[in-house]
């Protein structure tokens, strides 16, 4: 695991050591002023202690502050709670707790993720299982220390570590993740814009109502009703991940421990409101930290999708280019033929040169168009939509491959139904797909056993404009169908096998459908919408 990441030390130019220590003893002691509420037996034990959150959060930034943690418990210890009765013994437990406190900061940096603050559900358990087993540890030496020294309960000995680890466990999961946030520049950025969104402001609005409501009934009530603070704390983690629930979590917190000091409660009643806040907590930051990994595996989904969208433009174009590159390799050899033949009278040569050089503007300009029209698809899925008949389309494409279809000896029919209305589509990707589909079927129509046979027919059919390419080949087999339109291995000689992928994309981007029929002889179709109606797959 690197040990480069979030947890660092303060730099020492970016602020004095002395004036961070300064302040960590001052923000320490207010903390302790704070939340010394209910001490319980006479060992000081409070049901909430966000102090020790601070002293782990100082050891992880800097370890050898370890001295500085000391001073801050005997002076809290001194301007809180008074001179102690037994000056050996309040040593002996303030050099325990802070010796626990360095073992639980060594422990979150060694098992949880240095790259991001709590970034996944295991580095949430790990957190939870450090901070419960380090405070037990601490409060079972903390109460046992003045236990021995007979300055402690003797009969009740389980229970006041009991109400010691609360405390430090409530008060260490709910201020710790935040302070570990903020010590992480993205996850500081990310307290920073949530604080920032009206819909936060929403959120602790509706934390502050629920909790005059609750601690506004009889106190019987406050432990029945108090699983409505669920709700916002729930709502702000799955809006805003974990900057959210600690920022929720926070909140409620500070409003719980304001209503119990205002409001008549029973000791028992505030430590068992202090166990429902911890597992309010811990749930806002489970649903925090799943919803921080889901957008995360988005954007990484997301990137993948763009190599993978590059990727299959590159192919695509490489596919698409090399019918067009084909063509100017074989003008431009013809163009060196015309000019190299003698016995052709001038005039006829221009004519033919004339001739060859226009079909090589027509085909350098449909790559280009090609490019350009396949670079916005794969870029955004954009379309150039306009009503055009699907006539002229099939005819160029017809054209196009007649000479190819002579040399492999397999005729092609057309056979286009008159009337047929216009439909929304850009002319210049369908054509991409006509001219896959008719090349495929050529290919197979060549390697068939009957007479060579490729036709095309277009109609109306249940509202929608249906081509279909059928072809007098092998045909494709009902579990070839499965996998027919993904990327992969190309069957055929040279292929790239993406042009039915590329094909299928295109038409479903028109709001059309593409498929194949399993049979004896090969048969495609796709269906585009006319008009309103949307396209579907029917039965001829």
């Amino acid at each position: 695991m690197s040990t480069a990441g979030v947890f660092r030390a303060p730099s020492a130019h970016a602020r004095p050591a002395w004036a961070l220590g300064a302040a960590y003893v001052a923000v320490f002691l207010l903390l302790d002023w704070v939340s010394y509420i209910r001490p319980f037996q006479g060992l000081n034990i409070t049901p909430w202690n966000p102090q020790p959150a601070l002293a782990i959060a100082l050891l992880i930034a800097n370890p050898r502050w370890l001295w500085l943690v000391w001073l801050s418990l005997l002076t809290a210890e001194l301007a809180v709670r008074g001179v102690p009765a037994d000056w050996f013994v309040t040593l002996a437990a303030i050099a325990a707790l802070g010796l626990s406190y360095a073992a639980i900061a060594r422990a979150v940096q060694t098992r949880l993720d240095r790259e991001v603050v709590l970034g996944s559900r295991r580095d949430l358990l790990w957190f939870t299982g450090i901070v419960a087993g380090g405070a037990l540890l601490s409060g079972a030496v903390y109460v046992c220390t003045f236990a021995v020294a007979g300055l402690g309960p003797t009969g009740n000995l389980l229970g006041a570590i009991a109400r010691y680890w609360v405390g430090d466990v409530v008060g260490m999961v709910v201020l710790l993740p935040m302070l570990l946030a903020l010590m992480d520049p993205l996850r500081r950025a990310s307290l920073a814009s949530t604080l920032r969104s009206a819909e936060w402001w929403i959120i602790a609005a509706l934390v502050t109502v629920l909790l005059a409501i609750v601690f506004g009934l009889e106190a019987r009530d406050h432990f029945k009703f108090f699983y409505f603070l669920f709700l916002p704390v729930v709502w702000a983690s799955a809006r805003h991940g974990l900057s959210g629930a600690v920022l929720a979590a926070g909140l409620t917190q500070v409003g719980l421990i304001v209503a119990v000091q205002s409001a008549a409660n029973a000791d028992l009643t505030v430590f068992e409101l202090q166990v429902l806040m911890a597992a309010v907590t811990m749930t806002g930051l489970m649903l925090g930290v799943v919803v921080d990994e889901r957008e995360r595996a988005a954007l990484q989904l997301k990137g993948s999708l763009r190599l993978a969208a590059a990727g299959q433009m590159a192919a695509a174009l490489a596919h698409e280019l090399s019918q067009p590159l084909t063509a100017l390799n074989s003008y431009a050899h013809a163009s060196r033929l015309l000019v190299a033949s003698p016995g052709i009278p001038d005039e006829q040569r221009l004519d033919r040169l004339a001739e060859v050089c226009g079909k090589m503007a027509d085909d350098a300009l449909r790559a280009s168009e090609v490019v350009k029209r396949l670079r916005d698809f794969f870029r955004s899925g954009s379309t150039h939509l306009q009503m055009a008949p699907i006539g002229p389309l099939i005819d160029g494409v017809v054209e196009a491959n007649t000479r190819r279809a002579e040399a492999l000896g397999v005729r092609i029919r057309c056979d286009v139904d008159r009337g047929l209305p216009e439909a929304l589509m850009d002319e210049v990707q369908i054509a991409v797909v006509l001219r896959n589909l008719m090349a495929n079927a050529l290919d197979a129509a060549s390697g068939g056993e009957g007479p060579p046979l490729v036709r095309v027919r277009a109609h109306e059919h249940h509202g929608a404009l249906r081509v279909e390419m059928h072809d007098s080949g092998p045909g494709v087999t009902t579990a070839r169908l499965q996998t027919l339109f993904e990327a992969g291995p190309s069957e055929k000689a040279g292929g790239m096998g993406v042009g039915l992928s590329i094909c299928r994309a295109i038409v479903e981007a028109h709001g059309g459908v593409l498929w194949a029929e399993a049979g004896s002889s090969g048969h495609f179709c796709f269906s585009l919408p006319i008009g309103d109606q949307p396209a579907h797959r029917h039965a001829p």
